[in-house]
């Protein structure tokens, strides 16, 4: 705004400068021409008194010729008093001189000893001399007319050059303003998106204007704050998984001896609740595991320990796990298997399969199907499961990867999921190189995993 505003005021003032000077030549002009008229007529009026009072020989006619003689003095003086150049001002000298002399030669002489013609001579040069004063003046207020439009002209380039320069300077001082504006803004966008990632780790800082750093230090400040609340978090998880593993093992052994009738021979009844009690350890011992999985992928990315892993072989393990749900449910699972071998952490790449298998198999319903499909696809290995349960919900996709995020399917079992599965299952497959996703069907949910059949160089 500051070049414009000097530029606005700039121009008001030559504007000002340019009327004053017009305002002051224009009233010279006015009396000069008044002024030069004015000698002209009261010359033109003492000619015509002295001519008839040369005649008449009345007094009252002289007196006539007195006034005028007043007038013009009165004007030749207002004339004067104009910013006339030097040859201008000894003319009307010489014609004011001239003009008194005549006068008092006019006044003391008597009409019968004095020769008219030599008055009325002597009044026609100076009226040519008042008309040549009249001419001057007139070829002057030309000249102050020519003056006065060169300089409006060199006003009017003035204005125009300044307008063509100052505009890109305040548009370049805009530029840099917004500039030296924007760059904090965009750090302070990316910051709050490193905060709402869960990247507490760099220290926010915000420099510019100063409101803007005292945002800064008040993102910093909540940025410690969620930083301190999520070492709290992971702390609570490390100590809960812990903790509750001790009393899950015993679960698991005595849920694993009663079913393996150990103790003694079972009823249906009692082998039944055995079983129970064991596929719930399983469970619970799984959630426990995906608690302190997504506690080690929190502090560090997954450190992988490759070897040659038979995809058909891993995958037989993991359904293994879960056939007497399979059996219960009478879920049917149908294979379309490549044998196909790759490189890569068997036992995390044990814990996606079960992720998504153990989510298959609680959101099919009663006598449905799971396809499974294992196949090369140029370089790399698409897994693919396609469960026939309600699918997932469009509300629900853009989230199904945030840690501890279910959706509201309508299968839920009796035992809730964590919301942890397939946000290791991302994190563990994105380590591999690979890709993990939700792909579109009309039924079930169909998801598809993407990986290098050789790992990627570190």
């Amino acid at each position: 705004m500051l070049p414009l505003l000097f530029a606005f005021g700039n121009a008001a003032l030559y504007l000002d400068r340019l009327a004053e000077q017009s305002r002051k030549a224009v009233t010279q002009a006015v009396q000069a021409t008044r002024a030069s008229r004015g000698l002209v007529e009261q010359l033109t009026l003492m000619e015509r008194s002295a001519r008839q009072f040369f005649v008449l020989h009345d007094n009252l006619l002289l007196d006539n010729y007195s006034h005028s003689h007043n007038k013009f003095s009165q004007t030749v003086t207002e004339l004067a008093a104009l910013p006339l150049d030097q040859g201008q001002r000894r003319e009307l000298e010489m014609l004011s001189a001239r003009e008194t002399a005549l006068y008092k030669n006019i006044s003391v002489i008597t009409p019968e000893n004095v020769d008219p013609q030599s008055v009325i001579s002597e009044f026609v040069e100076l009226s040519d001399q008042a008309q040549n004063i009249l001419a001057e003046n007139n070829r002057l207020i030309d000249r102050e007319s020519a003056i006065l439009a060169e300089s409006a002209e060199r006003t009017q380039h003035m204005l125009l050059w300044q307008t063509l320069t100052l505009v890109p300077v305040a548009l370049l001082i805009a530029l840099v303003i917004t500039f030296l504006v924007a760059q904090p803004i965009r750090r302070m966008d990316a910051a709050i998106r490193r905060l709402g990632e869960g990247q507490y780790g760099e220290t926010i800082t915000i420099d510019g204007p100063g409101d803007l750093r005292t945002l800064g230090e008040r993102l910093d400040w909540l940025r410690a704050q969620l930083q301190q609340l999520e070492q709290q978090k992971q702390r609570f998880l490390r100590h809960v998984s812990h903790e509750l593993k001790t009393p899950l093992t015993a679960i698991r052994e005595g849920s694993e001896l009663l079913h393996d009738e150990v103790g003694g021979p079972l009823t249906p009844q009692q082998k039944e609740i055995a079983g129970i009690l064991r596929e719930s350890s399983l469970r619970l011992q799984k959630m426990i595991e995906n608690l302190l999985n997504y506690s080690a992928v929190q502090f560090q990315k997954p450190e992988l320990k490759t070897e040659n892993i038979v995809l058909e072989n891993l995958l037989e393990q993991v359904l293994a796990n879960y056939a007497l749900t399979l059996i219960s449910k009478q879920i049917e699972i149908q294979r379309d298997l490549q044998p196909l071998q790759m490189k890569g952490d068997q036992e995390k790449l044990h814990t996606v399969l079960d992720n998504l298998l153990s989510n298959a198999i609680k959101f099919t319903p009663q006598s449905g199907h799971i396809c499974i499909s294992i196949r090369q696809q140029g370089p790399n290995v698409l897994l693919e499961v396609h469960d026939s349960g309600p699918g997932v919900a469009i509300d629900d996709r853009a989230k199904l990867f945030d840690p501890f995020y279910r959706g509201d399917g309508p299968y839920e079992s009796l035992v809730s999921g964590s919301g942890l599965g397939l946000s290791i299952a991302q994190e563990y497959v994105e380590a591999h190189g690979g890709k993990i996703a939700l792909q579109s069907s009309e039924r079930g949910a169909h998801f598809s995993i993407t990986l290098p059949l050789e790992p990627l160089p570190v």
